[in-house]
């Protein structure tokens, strides 16, 4: 049983330049599937567009090479089983009346899938109607800014296009009270209303938001499978858009108070804590932009950072120490969050005494940095030491057909801003992408 989604790169071997030919006519129909096409041709030097090779060794080592289709007599098959097993092909495809028996028990035994006397384009095309295929030209899995931006910028030039979001629409910018660094808005606008705004322009020109999460991707191929509890779709690009989860203190009571009063989310939970006392772990602008957010409910915040400054920007500094409900406590850590039924205290340690103490609080806030949300991702897609997910210029990761944006790759800058401009670059990417695959 051929796996035909997998299939990414075919070698035709004897793959005429003349048009009306039987292996012209099949390589044209893979090529309208995705399939790239490597022309073996000795008499010919370019064909459908692409270079043409006088035999497999000279394909250069780079191209990895999933299938070796053969349109020679059968008395030539064994050298090309030869060629196929020394270039590291996976499958020795031989077409209807081409059987060679030793050239066959030689590939297998070299751990070659082997496949007699078939024509691909007949066997691809019984695959495809064997069961009815949901397939998508690009699948975006999540749909905060830029995955949203994304799903407007693919649907706009007419690709079909779908989103999956497990939770809500808009990622962390949903969950952001107040965005007034977003261009455009003269008049700060709250997250959530942003981010439906996003939606709605997206699904105006085609894309569609499919509620469920993603469970499973299956990204090598020209078709890439993405699986969730609904079932399995297919796409012949796919754009990684999951953003970036809170990073965990790690802390002893941590895991323990999760949901009883410590938080990752100050606009989903602030208002449990009216009244109350809080403390804020972190120093950079998510930290400080929450515990603003916090003097709406709590009577007193405080900043719990490890080092002597905050790492916010400077408006945001200025703003925090000016107000009276937020107070600072430096070069400090958390070792222990402690409590009964909800958090009553945290147990903190200065870093540069070493002096231990405690703070009596309500509800521990925890802002000190992200990871990538892609633990779902089991294809080997390089990564940078802190697990983002690598791109190039044009956010193409390392699989051909996948493209990475927003807060799951490596960038220097997370707002909603770049976010939207990786998006669009990401859709643009996967179009051009799509265009010379077909």
């Amino acid at each position: 049983m051929i796996d035909f989604p997998s299939v990414q790169t075919i070698a035709i071997v004897g793959l005429s330049d003349k048009p009306g030919r039987a292996s012209r006519h099949v390589a044209e129909y893979l090529r309208e599937q995705g399939y790239r096409i490597i022309p073996v041709n000795p008499t010919a030097t370019e064909i459908l567009g692409e270079k043409s090779y006088p035999d497999l060794a000279s394909i250069p080592a780079d191209i990895e090479i999933d299938v070796v289709d053969v349109f020679r007599r059968s008395e030539e098959v064994l050298p090309i089983a030869q060629e196929a097993i020394a270039r590291g092909a996976k499958i020795l495809w031989l077409q209807e009346g081409v059987i060679h028996e030793e050239a066959a028990k030689l590939a297998e035994s070299a751990g070659l899938t082997v496949v007699i006397d078939r024509c691909m384009l007949k066997e691809d095309q019984a695959w495809r109607k064997k069961d009815p295929k949901d397939i998508y030209d690009v699948l975006i899995i999540g749909a905060g800014p830029a995955g949203l931006t994304a799903g407007l910028y693919a649907s706009r030039a007419g690709l079909r296009t779908a989103i999956f979001e497990a939770v809500m629409p808009g990622g962390q910018a949903a969950t952001t009270e107040i965005i007034e660094n977003y261009p455009g808005f003269d008049t700060p606008i709250s997250g959530p209303e942003l981010m439906m705004r996003f939606m709605a322009q997206a699904q105006r020109f085609g894309a569609e938001l499919i509620s469920e999460q993603v469970t499973k991707t299956g990204l090598k191929g020209h078709l890439k499978r993405v699986e969730t509890a609904g079932g399995l779709r297919y796409a012949r690009s796919v754009i990684i858009a999951t953003g970036a989860q809170p990073r965990r203190l790690g802390v002893k009571g941590e895991a323990e108070f999760h949901g009883r009063g410590v938080s990752y989310c100050a606009t989903c939970d602030g208002a449990f804590f009216r009244g109350r006392k809080v403390i804020v772990a972190g120093g950079g602008n998510s930290a400080v932009e929450e515990a603003m957010f916090l003097t709406k409910f709590a009577t007193e915040v405080t900043i719990v950072h490890r080092r002597d400054q905050l790492r916010a920007t400077k408006v945001l500094q200025e703003r925090a120490f000016q107000n009276p409900k937020i107070r600072f406590v430096w070069d400090t850590v958390i070792e222990e969050i402690v409590g009964g039924a909800a958090v009553e205290k945290a147990l903190i340690r200065n870093r540069k005494t070493g002096e231990a103490g405690e703070i009596a609080c309500d509800g521990v806030f925890v802002f000190v940095g992200h990871s990538p949300a892609a633990d779902f991702l089991v294809d080997p897609l390089d990564r940078t030491e802190e697990g983002y997910i690598a791109v190039d210029a044009n956010l193409a990761a390392s699989i051909p057909g996948v493209f990475a944006c927003g807060d799951v790759r490596n960038t220097v800058l997370r707002q909603v801003a770049t976010a939207v401009g990786d998006g669009a670059v990401a859709a643009i990417s996967a179009e051009r992408y799509l265009s010379g695959h077909h």
